[in-house]
């Protein structure tokens, strides 16, 4: 693994507002480890259980124990940027790069649950996804499909599928006024 900072270019290339030009936001470390560390050691300890007893239930929870950790992987992933704002477009990991011409609209919203705030992005497309999604490869990456990502597609109001697009901001390391402030440098009206 590459030891990168994905917010390296943030800090050289500021305008005299003091904004970003780009802005790169990976999930904090902290809210994964929970899961993958904890889900690899009791995984492990009931895959040893399992095997030493020869307990079939020990063994389905290892699985178990051990799918969580893959599935939450990247919450621990800070290398590799989850959200991008760029010239280029909006990058989303584990979607590809949006275009600016191909986000219609934007909004931000809060959902508190007590005292925690759980700020929401929500991208509606002007095209379905598959159509305007701009991928890195050519081609999807399947294992990285089965992995959390912050972002989901939903139908819009109207019934559209797959032109909507929420991004949940409270796992990663930048503020949504970040997020928002370094879009609207790219966005036309938000």
């Amino acid at each position: 693994m590459s030891e990168t900072d994905p917010f390296a270019e943030n800090e050289a290339a500021r305008d005299g507002t003091g904004a970003p030009a780009s802005l790169a936001a990976t999930y904090e470390r902290q809210s994964g480890e929970m899961m993958v560390y904890g889900g690899t050691f009791f995984g492990l300890f009931f895959l040893l259980g399992g095997i030493m007893s020869g307990t079939i239930a020990f063994l389905l929870l290892a699985c178990a124990m051990l799918g969580s950790a893959f599935y939450f992987f990247p919450m621990i992933r800070t290398e590799r940027a989850q959200l991008r704002v760029e010239p280029r477009g909006f990058y989303l990991d584990g979607m590809g790069w949006l275009p600016w011409s191909a986000i219609s609209s934007v909004r931000m919203y809060d959902r508190a649950v007590r005292t925690i705030r759980n700020a929401h992005l929500e991208l509606t497309l002007a095209a379905p996804a598959d159509d305007v999604v701009l991928k890195d490869d050519g081609k999807p990456d399947a294992i990285r499909s089965m992995m959390t990502t912050v972002w989901s597609l939903k139908r819009t109001g109207d019934g559209d599928k797959n032109r909507l697009v929420v991004i949940r901001l409270e796992p990663l390391s930048a503020t949504p006024e970040a997020i928002i402030g370094a879009m609207r440098r790219y966005m036309r009206t938000t």
